[in-house]
């Protein structure tokens, strides 16, 4: 092997740039000899195996202001260093986790809105158990609500659908930890219409909710009616919220 290596078979060999080389050399991590004849960097084995090992912790996300005090550092020390490092990687990890959870809520969102274009008003159970009210000055049911959109849902009825309550739907379990103040609507039935409300973002809100109704209503009698948001997007060159709706249609009540 040979005992000295120039800069660009140094960059070639450990496909670096060559500005990185240049970078740690001015941090003082590294530091070749330079040819007196040329002025060119020389590096040597020992230069070598001092690059190898400042990839190497690179590689486990050590910055170099640590890993030049790796070689001064006991074996205690750098235990203390890599655990704290895995620590910091778990919660990175977590961090992922949670992202990779609303990209994969956001996706299903998608894929709610296009199964409902392709199957409306199709007979369903809800996904719902309880909706409890939602004020944004409420931190904790922000976060919930941020975490997953399709939390945020609205009540309301088939007899005054001009008037509605807007809500947090949350799990059965945890409907003893709110007040009844604060509870807008319990499950108590199990048949369903689902269908796609749409509600263009412009002056006044106006959505194609009575149309769905009627739709319904030729054919069922109908109570609550409960929307679950979806996701905002554009239709037709207008911006819309899109809600999967959920109209409750009462026990034999089959009109036709």
């Amino acid at each position: 092997m040979k005992k000295q290596f120039h800069i660009g078979e140094i960059s070639e060999f450990f496909n670096l740039p060559a500005s990185t080389l240049r970078h740690w050399e001015s941090t003082g991590i590294l530091a070749p000899k330079k040819n007196h004849e040329n002025n060119y960097r020389e590096y040597t084995i020992e230069d070598f195996m001092n690059l190898s090992d400042i990839i190497f912790y690179k590689s486990l996300g050590l910055p170099l202001k640590q890993i030049q005090t790796m070689e001064q550092s006991t074996p205690e020390e750098h235990s203390f260093l890599l655990h704290e490092k895995i620590d910091e990687l778990v919660q990175q990890q977590q961090e992922l986790k949670h992202r990779m959870q609303k990209l994969r809520n956001h996706l299903n969102a998608i894929n709610t809105l296009n199964e409902l274009k392709s199957h409306p008003f199709t007979e369903v159970d809800i996904d719902t158990d309880c909706i409890v009210s939602f004020d944004l000055g409420e931190i904790e049911k922000l976060r919930q609500y941020i975490e997953n959109p399709y939390l945020y849902s609205r009540v309301q009825h088939s007899e005054h659908i001009q008037s509605e309550l807007r809500g947090l739907t949350i799990p059965s379990e945890q409907r003893s930890l709110f007040p009844d103040t604060q509870v807008l609507w319990v499950k108590t039935r199990h048949r369903y219409i689902a269908c796609l409300m749409k509600e263009e973002v412009t002056e006044g809100f106006p959505n194609n909710l009575s149309q769905l109704l009627s739709q319904i209503q030729k054919t069922y009698r109908t109570g609550f009616i409960i929307s679950r948001f979806l996701l905002r997007a554009k239709e037709n060159g207008k911006l819309y919220d899109f809600y999967k709706t959920f109209v409750e249609i009462e026990e034999d009540s089959y009109l036709c």
